[in-house]
């Protein structure tokens, strides 16, 4: 038998000079060789389902008992149905849908979006280009709100002390309370900071008819941190939005600013859009743990979260040193000791920043002190760096200690009317601010979520809330756009009470629909006429709102007062918590799809974990899945372990928002709850933390060793400078004609159209918006933890992460990869009944009713990219399948699924096209991931529209065919990532 040289020979993976293989897990890397890899297919992906043999299953399916044994697959159960009963209304034509222009608001701004609508039904949720933050783009949050709308376990009836009650009840109570005579004394708001207008103004209006209550804000991942750091440096908060599209070399400290989970798409957007090929920003990053961001670096330094303050003052010091700048030089002066490894990184930061002057950028993320916050700006300054700064728009203003204030009032018993608004702050509390005690003195207090959960079991009165997608609502963009929220469908649970209506019962407008009262504000802001009205609802955006740009000079002296003051370095082992990319802080926990969405680092699914550095897992005698107990300042709590490349030593990072205990069947006992160790005085880390390794072993379940190329060459990836010397070399077998194995395609010799499909892995970060949005465009199943486990994700959009370099500190590619749609695809020929086939237009399409679910063409892909369901996913409750999409069917069990390039999208624009007599346009049709991509990363089109974008990038010096040596010749082609290293580090 011969044995085959590796292709890696032939083809390095990736294309980076003087650099080892790539590879996806330490686990693999560690196996040593290919020969010891379970194979292309996770090892229990063809095992039966539990309780049955492959035996019994087989003889179930030959008797055609399937749908009997295996809760139904191949026909539904009869259903009585009844013809329309009523006159539809005029705007809406049955199978055409309708766009609506809303919002939703994530940590305090809008983000503008458009929402289809099938005959009243939400069912895809896309980027409003009109609006400044969005651009047209959809993050993974955005995408999945659709399936929080829908979801069957929201809460349904508003309870007292735990009962079932009513709106009456509800409301009678409330006007009972609002005709207090105390002026307020008693009377607390605990809410989420916003930029609304209308709340804004209701918090005014309780205040105005109530003197003495308070507004009390709460919000976790906000700490006030920003806010206070532009106090310090400008002498008042102001909100700071830096130029990411003018900066050509940007320096983070712990800013994860390109993540959309739930970051800001319109960062992402501008800071890609400026690493062009011919002229390269360059991006150095400073963290604990590996972030999107970090993926996407040129530079990146490990360090414990302690030590970020301390490097952000060197850098500051050797920037002073280069400018000529005493103040700033002098912050070397009585600073910890660096290693070798970060003297050279600052120095070498540091001179690239003072030599792009005004366009150097250093960022600062939330989890850092104010006083880091503050010299980030004056190191901008300094520099010339030109940044947008703006009023501050949230309302009531982030402030960390609100909440303990306002929990020693509980305690004294002053207050007597607790209204919350805010999320769940009993969960989110920290450690040791005993909310949870101080609830249970207060005569009345009244919750509005969506959920039964922790909070909700503590108050008096739990009320359903409305969605985003449900009410009337208004916010800002952080710019200031404003944008009208407008409901998309009437509250799908009866007993739903809009938050607003709840305060509306103490401003006195409670006889006021929140509609009528949000166009009465607006009324006053100009919008006197009704088609001014219509136009800011149809546009999504209200023009005239941003807010103007405002000067302000960097206070020099209190800011560095502020940094001296800094604490030094913490000791041992310090425990680093951050917000889930996810879940957040908890909030979207009850949502599959974002469970089961694939973190963009660990690739971890339906879980959190404690996560450390190769080394520290070797000095503690760790490995992936070990149950440790983490104690700090005599709190506790048991978590399994995940090594992580690339991860600071002598720290251990917790993502929040798991450990539920109430909130829906998704999200209870997932995870542990790392808030147990969340204190005060340090919200994002702690030192001195003692680790103990416990008995037991728990099993992850990771997608990236799913699917395994078996060392084909896939991700390529150089630096700008060697390409532009060895461009052609490099891709030489990767862009050439090439020979294959199999017949031409039969079909027409000049089809109609030639879809295609361009990936820049330049662009990619990784953010994973487009693996929800295909879900949701595609009715995709969520699978769950186990059959995740087994390799039975349904995705057919995938994000492949690979490492490169050594353990403690590797670089990092990220791939979108989908079916690439072959031109001679390895599937159609294997298929014994012609399931899989090939249309004129280059499309490899699948016919679900003659699959008979062989498995010949998985076995056959060599990317890897088509799943089998094994079983019946799809809820058959009413409500779960309403967000579907109608124009896409719902597969049944035991057939092949795979990308279509959306083909219902080209379909419509067919129909469209052919109504009009005339032919596709261009831009016409895209797909639902090329769609959401925040970066633009993704490109759809047809290769004949001459000057598309598509047809650009497949002929860009950049771009190489996956196993081309193959000879598919596939339709969709990847562009190689360029980096962008300081010769300072070469």
């Amino acid at each position: 038998m011969l044995h085959m040289p590796s292709l890696k020979d032939r083809y390095p993976l990736p294309v980076l000079a003087d650099s080892p293989p790539a590879w996806r897990s330490l686990e693999e890397r560690r196996a040593g060789t290919p020969e010891a890899s379970p194979g292309e297919f996770p090892p229990d992906a063809s095992s039966p389902p539990e309780g049955l043999s492959r035996r019994a299953l087989l003889e179930l399916a030959a008797f055609g008992a399937a749908a009997v044994g295996l809760s139904g697959c191949f026909r539904q159960p009869p259903e009585k149905v009844m013809p329309y009963s009523q006159q539809q209304p005029p705007e809406v034509t049955p199978g055409v849908p309708l766009h609506y222009a809303t919002g939703l608001t994530l940590e305090g701004h809008v983000r503008g979006l458009v929402v289809r609508s099938h005959e009243g039904r939400p069912t895809k949720v896309e980027g409003n280009p009109s609006h400044p933050e969005s651009l047209g783009a959809a993050g993974a949050h955005e995408q999945a709100s659709l399936l929080g709308l829908h979801d069957p376990h929201r809460a349904k009836v508003v309870r007292h002390q735990g009962e079932p009650s009513n709106r009456e009840a509800l409301f009678a109570r409330l006007e009972q309370l609002a005709a207090r005579t105390d002026g307020g004394a008693g009377l607390r708001l605990l809410v989420e900071p916003t930029a609304s207008p209308l709340w804004t103004r209701a918090y005014a209006r309780v205040l105005e008819r109530y003197p003495r209550a308070r507004v009390v804000p709460f919000c976790t991942t906000d700490t006030g941190a920003a806010r206070e750091g532009a106090r310090l440096a400008f002498g008042r908060p102001l909100a700071v939005l830096p130029r990411f599209d003018a900066a050509r070399t940007v320096v983070s400290l712990e800013d994860d600013f390109l993540s959309t989970l739930p970051g800001s798409p319109r960062t992402a957007r501008e800071f890609v859009s400026a690493r062009t090929p011919a002229d390269m920003n360059r991006l150095w990053v400073v963290e604990s743990h590996l972030s999107v961001t970090g993926t996407f670096s040129d530079h990146r330094l490990r360090a414990s979260p302690s030590r970020v303050p301390l490097l952000a003052r060197a850098l500051a010091a050797e920037v002073g040193r280069a400018l000529g700048r005493a103040e700033l030089t002098g912050l070397a002066e009585g600073a910890t000791a660096l290693s070798d490894l970060e003297r050279r990184w600052v120095a070498a930061a540091a001179k690239d920043l003072v030599a792009q002057g005004s366009r150097g950028l250093v960022v600062a993320g939330a989890r850092q002190p104010a006083a880091v916050h503050a010299l980030a700006h004056l190191v901008n300054e300094a520099l010339g760096t030109q940044v947008r700064l703006v009023e501050e728009t949230l309302s009531p203003a982030p402030d960390a200690a609100a909440l303990p204030t306002l929990v020693e009032e509980l305690r004294a018993g002053t207050v007597d009317t607790l209204l919350i608004t805010a999320w769940n702050p009993l969960y989110r509390a920290p450690a040791d601010v005993p909310l949870s005690e101080a609830l249970s003195r207060v005569a009345d207090t009244l919750y509005s979520a969506l959920h039964d959960d922790e909070t909700a079991a503590a108050c008096a009165w739990s009320v359903p809330a409305t969605h985003p997608y449900e009410a009337w609502e208004d916010g800002r963009a952080p710019d200031g756009t404003a944008t009208i929220l407008q409901p998309l469908i009437a509250p799908l649970v009866e007993a739903a009470v809009s938050p607003l209506d709840l305060v509306a019962a103490f401003t006195g407008e409670l006889a006021d629909s929140p509609h009528a009262r949000l166009r009465a504000l607006w009324r006053e802001q100009g919008a006197v006429a009704e088609p001014a009205w219509e136009g800011w609802l149809a546009e999504g955006v209200i023009p005239g709102t941003r807010l103007p740009e405002v000067k302000a000079r960097v206070d020099a002296a209190a800011v560095l007062a502020a940094v001296r003051a800094l604490p030094a370095p913490g000791e041992g082992l310090e425990v680093h918590l951050v917000p889930d990319s996810k879940v957040h802080d908890g909030r979207f926990s009850a949502n599959p799809w974002l469970q089961e969405l694939p973190d963009p680092v660990t690739k971890l699914t339906w879980d959190n974990a404690a996560l450390v550095s190769p080394a520290t897992a070797a000095r503690l005698g760790l490995e992936r899945g070990a149950r440790v107990r983490l104690e700090v300042r005599g709190r506790s709590l048991e978590a399994p372990v995940l090594v992580v490349p690339g991860h600071a030593d002598d720290t251990v990072t917790l993502p929040l928002g798991y450990g539920r205990t109430r909130g829906g069947p998704v999200a209870e006992g997932v995870g542990f709850n790392a808030y147990a160790l969340r204190f005060q005085d340090a919200p994002w880390s702690v030192a001195d933390a003692l680790l103990t390794r416990l008995e037991g072993h728990h099993d992850f379940a990771l997608t990236q060793e799913h699917w395994r190329m078996e060392e084909r060459p896939i991700a390529l990836q150089t630096t700008q400078k060697a390409f532009e010397a060895q461009a052609k070399e490099m891709l030489e077998g990767f862009q050439e004609p090439a020979e294959h194995l199999f017949p031409p395609n039969p079909g027409q010799v000049q089809p109609p159209h030639r879809w295609a499909m361009a990936i820049d892995l330049n662009r990619c970060t990784g953010c994973s918006a487009c693996v929800v949005a295909c879900q949701a465009e595609n009715n995709i199943p969520s699978v769950g933890k186990d059959q995740v486990r087994r390799g039975r994700e349904m995705h057919w959009l995938r994000i492949d992460r690979y490492f490169m370099g050594p353990e403690e500190d590797p670089a990092v590619i990220t791939q979108p990869l989908m079916c690439v749609h072959c031109e001679y695809a390895p599937c159609e020929y294997v298929c014994p009944v012609a399931a899989t086939v090939h249309s004129d237009e280059g499309l490899n399409q699948m016919v679900y009713n003659r699959c008979i679910g062989t498995r010949y063409c998985s076995n056959n892909c060599p990317y890897k990219v088509r799943r089998f369901n094994f079983l019946d996913y799809t809820s058959k409750d009413t409500r779960a399948r309403m967000y579907r999409n109608p124009s896409v069917s719902v597969r049944s069990r035991g057939v092949m699924e795979k990308c279509t390039y959306c083909v219902q999208r080209i379909e419509s624009a067919r129909i469209t096209a052919r109504v009009e007599r005339r032919d596709i346009r261009p831009g016409e049709v895209n797909t639902a991931c090329a769609q959401a991509c925040p970066t633009g990363a993704i490109v759809f089109g047809d290769l004949d529209h001459e000057g598309s974008d598509v047809a650009r990038l497949h002929e860009d010096p950049r771009h190489y065919a996956l196993l081309h040596h193959l000879g598919t010749r596939p339709r969709t082609v990847h562009l190689i990532r360029l980096k962008n290293p300081s010769e300072e580090l070469a």
